[in-house]
């Protein structure tokens, strides 16, 4: 897919945790339509400093098997949100990337979780 997708990944501290929020930003002339084998439309996935992976938003989670799809306008944007429960005190490198099957979009930056190790 050649249209330019402008992905942010953005974190929010809540009372039990963490919102992830992956924001995908049509910037191409083009409507641009994502293509869903099931009810997962973005995946968040935490590694410690290590590289190691300690959390990802859809281990555990049933998802409907449907096909799906949604279309996004020229300069127009969708949002898809995680919730991190109970993360670990100590910084993390958080990946928000769309399930899509037919385009790619991710991002990804540093969470430092406070509190002591």
């Amino acid at each position: 897919m050649s249209e330019p997708l402008d992905p942010t990944l953005t974190v929010a501290p809540t009372d039990g945790g963490l919102t992830l929020t992956l924001t995908v930003e049509n910037g191409g002339p083009d409507a641009v339509e994502f293509s869903f084998s099931d009810g997962q439309r973005a995946e968040f996935v935490a590694r410690d400093a290590e590289g190691d992976e300690v959390w990802r938003w859809s281990d555990g989670r049933a998802f409907a098997m449907a096909l799906g799809s949604e279309t996004v306008e020229p300069g127009a944007t969708v949002e898809y949100e995680g919730e991190w429960t109970s993360p670990e005190p100590g910084e993390y490198e958080v990946v928000g990337s769309l399930a899509a099957t037919d385009a790619e979009a991710a991002a990804s930056m540093t969470v430092v979780v406070p509190g002591e190790k």
